[in-house]
């Protein structure tokens, strides 16, 4: 008998990895900032020295290969920042796919442009060069590509079509900290990378963002874009000197990342890799089980990557392995067998109860030119939820034994689904 009607679950009692991580080097950390007096870098440097956002930013960006690298409060602080950067604004479409969480099409609202809304693949989740060619008119100035869960973006076809089309391309590596494209992170490809630094995120801060690029001009724009008109000094400031200074080159808001959050990231991006290396090992062994149970298979990988970073382990399930039971009944079966959430993608944002334009008058009123784009129908984003379990990297972070768990209770909520249905009952 299943968990969810009363039977024994496969897991039970046996806690699974924490996460966020952390030890007494992270509340050293902390501690050094919390004692230095100096909790923002809006705030002068007692002891001289720079800011630890300051030092997190430059970090991010030789951990990424990138040129330069600028600490934010929050993800959507990036994206917002890297448009304003690019100059895209009032009259301008902005491609962003279906299948994602709300900010990137919000952050687009947020500088007045209009999120045109394109369908993904049905197997990884991801926007296509083909959606994206489709999708542009002579008001398109830029595209969000998504790197989702754990794959990527085809970024050699993605580059060729925005190449072509001349459009700014902005890579959100929010659920991809380290992937590798042929030897380089993503985020690198396109003009700017931004990055979420979130609590559940594999680089957890809390709350915090990161926006990386190569171009020394979009650097300095989203230095003062970020800390309302004002960039950093070009020496490290001596004690008692404000390290901001008033340039007003462009006008911005505040997105600063605290001094406290940067003290714990810079501590976490010292462990990244070595986390990456275990959820990857976690992951093939999970892989090679997945192939052994009918109907259930990996998220694609495209060939050229060659480090992926798990945010969130994808599971794919072709029609009628769990018999007549849809998504949500799978995921709560599953979860009750382990004790620990698994769950279907969100649902993609024109089915999203989160992107509600009309609600605020600011976007309401240029809102209307883009109602037909968000009528559209969206089978490969429709198809990936329907068809999709994810578990959080947290997961892969234990032993093999949390994947002995997982293939079973997915073994078992097939082998009983599909006997209730032959049955007539309700899984």
């Amino acid at each position: 008998m299943l968990a969810i009607h009363g039977g024994t679950p496969v897991r039970s009692g046996v806690p699974w990895p924490r996460w966020p991580r952390y030890d007494e080097r992270t509340e050293h950390e902390l501690l050094a900032a919390l004692r230095s007096q100096r909790w923002s870098v809006s705030w002068y440097s007692p002891r001289g020295g720079k800011s630890r956002e300051r030092v997190f930013g430059e970090a991010f960006a030789r951990y990424n290969g990138a040129a330069y690298g600028v600490s934010v409060d929050h993800g959507s602080g990036a994206l917002v920042i890297a448009l304003e950067a690019l100059g895209i604004g009032p009259g301008d479409e902005v491609v962003v796919p279906a299948m994602t969480w709300v900010a990137p099409a919000t952050a687009v609202l947020r500088v007045g442009a209009i999120p045109v809304l394109v369908d993904v693949d049905p197997e990884t989740g991801c926007v296509t060069a083909d959606h994206v060619r489709e999708a542009i008119t002579p008001r398109t100035t830029a595209v969000i590509a998504v790197h989702l869960a754990c794959t990527a973006v085809q970024l050699d076809s993605i580059l060729a079509v925005t190449g072509i089309a001349g459009l700014a391309l902005i890579e959100d590596c929010s659920q991809a900290h380290g992937t590798r494209w042929a030897g380089r992170a993503v985020g690198t490809f396109g003009d700017i990378g931004v990055f979420s630094l979130g609590a559940a995120k594999t680089l957890a801060g809390g709350e915090g963002g990161a926006a990386v690029t190569d171009d020394e001009d979009l650097y300095r724009r989203m230095l003062m874009l970020r800390a309302d008109s004002r960039g950093y000094t070009e020496h490290a400031p001596q004690p008692g000197e404000y390290e901001l200074v008033e340039l007003g080159e462009v006008m911005g808001g505040n997105y600063c990342m605290s001094e406290l959050t940067a003290a714990v990231l810079l501590d976490q991006l010292s462990r990244l890799d070595d986390q990456h290396l275990r959820r990857e090992q976690r992951a093939e062994e999970l892989e090679a089980g997945l192939h052994a149970i009918p109907g259930l298979g990996s998220i694609p990988v495209p060939g050229p990557v060659d480090r992926r970073a798990i945010y969130e382990y994808g599971i794919r399930f072709a029609p009628d392995t769990f018999g007549s039971a849809d998504i949500e009944q799978v995921a709560a079966a599953v979860t009750a067998e382990l004790g620990t959430r698994v769950y279907p993608p969100r649902p993609s944002l024109h089915r999203s109860a989160l992107l509600r334009p009309r609600t605020k008058p600011r976007f309401a009123h240029f809102w209307d030119e883009a109602a037909a784009t968000a009528r559209r129908e969206f089978p490969g984003a429709d198809h990936y939820r329907e068809h999709t379990l994810l578990v959080h990297h947290s997961v892969l972070l234990g032993e093999r034994a949390e994947v002995e768990d997982l293939l079973e209770a997915l073994g078992k909520v097939r082998s009983e689904s599909k006997s209730l249905t032959t049955k007539g009952e309700s899984p």
